[in-house]
């Protein structure tokens, strides 16, 4: 692969998400889909998605598994008599995040940075289309409270508690 190649598939990358950014920002409702479209199963650190999926007691791994896939992190308490574990779901380590960490090992340091800086300006993007919904009352219920890392605690492979932060 020629420099000059890998440069132009940064540059067009970078461009793809400026191009969102800027449709975004055309019609603010439309960024926070846009993001969702980049990171499925972000769902998973919404809060009030989380209230209507999880339900303590109810809830075992094997649904949890089928619903958000394998955990980032299994802890399994080793003192505990009644079979205590907990598993972690990290939202950089997935979706969007993800893919971004892998293309940032393969293009130039240059167009790394472009990225960095291209990712921090989508981040104040999506501050400002939070800002002018709730100013202009257009935000939506399901946009409340999100979190970037998930643990559940299970007993006995049944979900005792969950906590988004």
């Amino acid at each position: 692969m020629s420099f000059n190649y890998g440069k132009t598939l940064g540059n067009g990358l970078a461009l793809c998400v400026l191009a969102g950014v800027l449709n975004g920002c055309a019609n603010t409702g439309d960024l926070g889909k846009l993001m969702n479209t980049l990171n499925q199963g972000t769902q998973k650190y919404d809060v009030t998605y989380l209230k209507q999926t999880i339900i303590p007691g109810k809830t075992t791994k094997g649904q949890i598994t089928q619903m958000f896939g394998a955990p980032t992190n299994e802890e399994l308490n080793s003192t505990s008599t009644s079979n205590e574990s907990n598993w972690t779901y990290e939202k950089n380590d997935e979706g969007l995040d993800k893919y971004m960490k892998l293309a940032h090992k393969y293009v130039s340091t240059e167009t790394s940075l472009k990225m960095y800086e291209t990712s921090a300006q989508l981040a104040k993007a999506q501050t400002v289309a939070n800002d002018v919904s709730s100013v202009t009352g257009t935000k939506t219920g399901q946009s409340q409270t999100q979190g970037s890392v998930l643990t559940i605690y299970f007993v006995d492979d049944v979900v005792k508690y969950y906590r988004v932060y």
